[in-house]
């Protein structure tokens, strides 16, 4: 009897360890179906080449949750979307280049999107995923070498963030030249938090100045802070647009990325 009893007792305390290693997540999916399988090879890895957004958008055009096929059917028009940027303009894609381009057929496409402006504007989003990392950088101190620093960073994450967007902000900023209302509005909306955080740089650097009287007897003009933050914007985003150019008619990367610095911190200290 007593050795029934301590084998019952050894197997309930079994189960209630059993249980507090299951609660900690400690124990393997063999014993415990209701636990998800881990891939030991970690997340599927995203193409460096292409917008990658994150299907974030989670139904289609009717309202029906989407599962891991239509997702992926998903993924592979807004892939077909980017590749077809890179040889046409958007004015000159039609969806059926688009299902065409997947094996399927314009109704598939419809059931996602509603035409090609759509996509465009779903991987506009993703374009926008370096705002935050510019303005934090442009809110910091300009000053000295590591103000110069600043302005090397800026310069070269503008520069990756083109490379890496390249056909999907073509596309945007061509259709938002030529009157595209929606894409125009998604454009600025990357871009004037950049004009923001640069007009409180300059308006620092002017009230500094001031505060210690280091501006310049020979200034022969004053910088308007909204003028020269557009200014400051606009050269970032059409260098960076159009560096594999500039690098063609001879000056480096580096070269550029050491120019738009200098020029960054010229404008952003009170000693200009």
């Amino acid at each position: 009897m007593a050795d029934a009893q301590h084998s019952t007792g050894a197997a309930r305390a079994a189960r209630e360890e059993s249980k507090t290693l299951s609660d900690a997540g400690l124990l393997g999916t063999s014993d415990h179906p209701e636990m998800p399988n881990v891939s030991l090879e970690g997340p599927a890895k995203k193409s460096p080449d292409t917008p990658d957004p994150s299907d974030e958008v989670l139904v289609d055009q009717a309202g029906r949750a989407l599962g891991p096929r239509a997702l992926q059917t998903r993924r592979k028009i807004l892939d077909a979307t980017v590749a077809l940027l890179s040889e046409k303009p958007m004015r000159d894609m039609r969806v059926i280049d688009i299902a065409r381009r997947i094996g399927s057929s314009p109704a598939t496409f419809y059931q996602y999107f509603k035409d090609v402006e759509d996509v465009v504007l779903h991987l506009g989003e993703q374009a926008r995923e370096a705002t935050p990392m510019l303005v934090e950088l442009i809110e910091g101190d300009w000053d000295g070498p590591e103000g110069h620093e600043r302005g090397r960073r800026i310069s070269n994450l503008v520069i990756d963030h083109w490379e890496k967007y390249q056909p999907v902000l073509r596309a945007r900023n061509n259709a938002s030249d030529e009157g595209n209302v929606l894409l125009r509005e998604q454009r600025m909306a990357g871009l004037m938090p950049l004009v923001a955080a640069f007009k409180a740089a300059i308006e620092r650097a002017d009230a500094k100045a001031a505060e210690e009287g280091t501006q310049s007897a020979e200034r022969l003009g004053r910088i308007d802070p909204l003028v020269g933050a557009t200014t400051l914007t606009s050269c970032l985003e059409r260098t960076s647009m159009y560096h594999s150019w500039i690098e063609e008619m001879g000056a480096s990367r580096d070269a550029l990325v050491e120019t738009t610095a200098t020029f960054l911190q010229s404008m952003l200290t009170s000693k200009r």
